[in-house]
């Protein structure tokens, strides 16, 4: 396989939704060449059937390119939607009537917005809000009606406009008792894991052990050779971000759900819970992606507004792993388009931060490894790369701790990480600044050096001449922990090593 890494392109990485817009074998060629590295599947939409398929065209597609492709599928959780069928608007002033699913199934109110989830209206109460699609529909609850599961809640419309099926619904001054991981969630990530996918996203989590809960549910899908899919903390809820450590912790990447987390919490916090989430993560060693309207605009417009321009700079200033675009691409009308803007904004400023001297990293005590030299080792390689003017670093691992440490010191130049594992390639392109590339299994250093240089010279990453900075387990085995760290002239390493 290739490393894919473009000389001069950006290091952060782009998570792209698949949905009707985009999910062909030739569109999803098209994302890819634009500069997506993880898809995602939105698991609250769309038949458990449709996004088994879609995985394996997109295992199809990965097998054309050559290059490892990571798939991210999203479960659900607790979400409150509307269910059935929704009238087009609601305007302000008028009076709503909400039931349940129950209430939904009888009918006994059809003229009434239903939502999907049990033990929602039981929670709620007269002067409660009531938010529908991210807060842009407004309700104030002025009656309660019934009680349990048959609970109808009346409000008036403080803020009107139009509805569509399945928007979503919060309800952010009530505590209704929902399990982050439902029965619905452990369904598809059974089925997911035996899939193939790389990630799975948990929504609304509350604290690590929602995470550990679900790790502990398909750890047994798992063939003994195999590898578990990621966890990934979607963090949107208030309790998430009082958690923050927890959460991390048992996290093995984190996202900025900025769509939820501005609706249960006051919008004018989730700028500086941005940054902070950013922060911990990437202290933590944890890779981090931030979502929810990065270039919304571009669901329609063929170019963004200047201040989504801005914020997406902003968030790759924060110091963010990746990039996630949802409708702009699952229902946009110009998902390529939209995926290399990013890429745009990224190179854009990526090169002015290489002109500013690199912050230093906060505390490092949540990063779990085996191999206590690695740090420094990743440490000393960034120094050695920016004093010698390096153009690469080609380092060679058997497990994700060495992409991860790499990737935290936030390097000027690419990272090619070479390992035998398809899997964990796939899951290295969600790092910041890595190009993952298959080999077969190394087992010197010259191999891996020989092996290193042809791919970094044909990929256009190095040309002979210029120096590479190298990391790799030393001694004769590839298979000892990363332990050696030097530096190679490019055309050198036939003769040096041979």
């Amino acid at each position: 396989m290739s490393s894919n890494a473009p000389k001069g392109g950006p290091r952060t990485r782009i998570v792209v939704t698949i949905g009707p817009a985009c999910d062909s074998a030739a569109q999803i060629h098209q994302l890819i060449e634009a500069g997506a590295g993880v898809l995602r599947l939105n698991m609250s939409h769309g038949s458990l059937e449709t996004h088994q398929k879609t995985v394996a065209t997109i295992r199809q597609v990965e097998s054309e390119c050559g290059v490892p492709i990571a798939i991210m599928a999203d479960l659900p959780g607790p979400k409150i939607r509307l269910a059935g069928a929704v009238p087009e608007r609601v305007e302000t002033g008028a009076e709503v009537t909400i039931v349940g699913p129950d209430e939904l199934i009888s009918n006994a109110h059809p003229d009434a917005l239903s939502i999907d989830v049990r033990g929602v209206l039981s929670a709620v109460k007269v002067g409660h809000r009531i938010l529908i699609d991210d807060g842009n529909i407004r309700l104030l609850v002025i009656a309660i009606e019934g009680a349990g599961d048959q609970t109808r809640v009346r409000g008036v419309v403080t803020s009107g406009g139009g509805l569509r099926a399945r928007n979503g619904v919060n309800v952010p001054d009530s505590d209704p008792d929902l399990p982050a991981v439902t029965d619905r969630d452990l369904e598809l990530a059974h089925a997911m894991t035996k899939a193939g996918v790389d990630f799975l996203a948990v929504s609304f989590c509350r604290d690590g052990d929602d995470l550990r809960r679900l790790r502990s549910k398909v750890i047994d899908d798992i063939d003994p050779d195999g590898i578990p899919p990621g966890i990934v903390a979607k963090v949107e809820r208030p309790a998430a971000v009082a958690n923050l450590t927890d959460v991390v912790a048992a996290s093995d990447a984190v996202l900025v759900a900025r769509g939820d987390l501005g609706v249960e919490m006051d919008i004018a916090e989730v700028p500086v819970v941005q940054k902070r989430i950013v922060s911990a993560a990437v202290s933590a060693g944890r890779p981090v992606i931030v979502a929810t309207q990065m270039l919304q605009s571009m669901i329609e417009a063929a170019s963004p507004t200047r201040a989504e321009a801005t914020d997406v700079a902003n968030a790759i200033l924060d110091g963010t792993d990746a990039l996630m675009l949802s409708g702009e691409t699952a229902i946009g009308r110009h998902p390529p388009l939209a995926v290399e803007m990013l890429q745009r904004i990224a190179v854009s400023t990526e090169a002015w931060m290489d002109e500013r001297e690199a912050p230093e990293l906060t505390a490092r005590t949540l990063v779990e490894i085996a191999d206590p030299w690695m740090p420094a080792i990743a440490r000393g390689a960034c120094r050695i790369a920016a004093d010698l003017g390096a153009v690469a670093v080609l380092a060679w691992s058997r497990d994700e701790h060495t992409a991860c440490l790499l990737s935290r010191e936030r390097f000027k130049v690419p990272i090619i990480m070479f390992t035998d594992d398809v899997r964990l390639a796939r899951r290295m392109r969600l790092l910041r600044g890595v190009w993952p590339v298959v080999t077969s299994t190394i087992t010197t250093r010259a191999e891996f050096l020989r092996t290193a240089a042809a791919i970094a010279v044909a990929d256009g990453v190095a040309r002979i001449g210029e120096a590479c900075v190298f990391v790799h387990g030393s001694g004769r085995n590839s298979e000892r922990p990363t332990d050696a760290i030097g530096v190679l002239r490019i055309g050198d390493e036939s003769e040096r090593l041979s």
